[in-house]
């Protein structure tokens, strides 16, 4: 984790302030917090998902991560997405109330990168689908950020 909270994050974090934050931007944002301790303020680079006005998240190795316990309901929060910055508010998704959302936007984050359905053992029926016990399941151990645009 040092590595990359010391050496990469700086590294993906000023390309993506840069012109030439097309590189990542596709698939990789910024977004900019509050500590709800220190009140300090972090950036952090995040892989991403657009559905419609929404923002989906799904922070790589949670268990090791702490930024995203400071995501509760509606957190105010920045987000630089290909190249544009705006604010937005943040919701931590709850598999107890919010289990079809994040089983949907897991398989559209499986779509998207294909190698995350066998991180999270997520087997495709004779059809070529998403077993759907195995997306529950999934989805009921993913931490899982939804992020809206604030409108001015």
């Amino acid at each position: 984790m040092w590595f990359m909270n010391h050496i990469w994050n700086p590294i993906v974090r000023f390309i993506l302030r840069s012109p030439l934050h097309g590189l990542l931007s596709r698939s990789v944002m910024l977004i900019t917090y509050q500590g709800w301790k220190s009140g300090k303020t972090y950036t952090v680079p995040v892989s991403y998902l657009e559905d419609g006005d929404t923002i989906y998240v799904l922070p790589g190795m949670p268990e090791k991560k702490v930024w995203w316990r400071n995501i509760q309901q509606d957190t105010p929060v920045s987000l630089r997405v290909r190249g544009r910055e705006f604010p937005a508010k943040a919701s931590l998704l709850s598999p107890e109330k919010d289990l079809d959302i994040m089983v949907r936007v897991l398989g559209l984050f499986f779509v998207k990168m294909p190698a995350g359905a066998g991180l999270y053992k997520v087997r495709k029926d004779a059809a070529g689908n998403f077993v759907q016990e195995d997306m529950q399941r999934a989805a009921g151990g993913t931490v899982m950020i939804c992020a809206r645009p604030v409108q001015a």
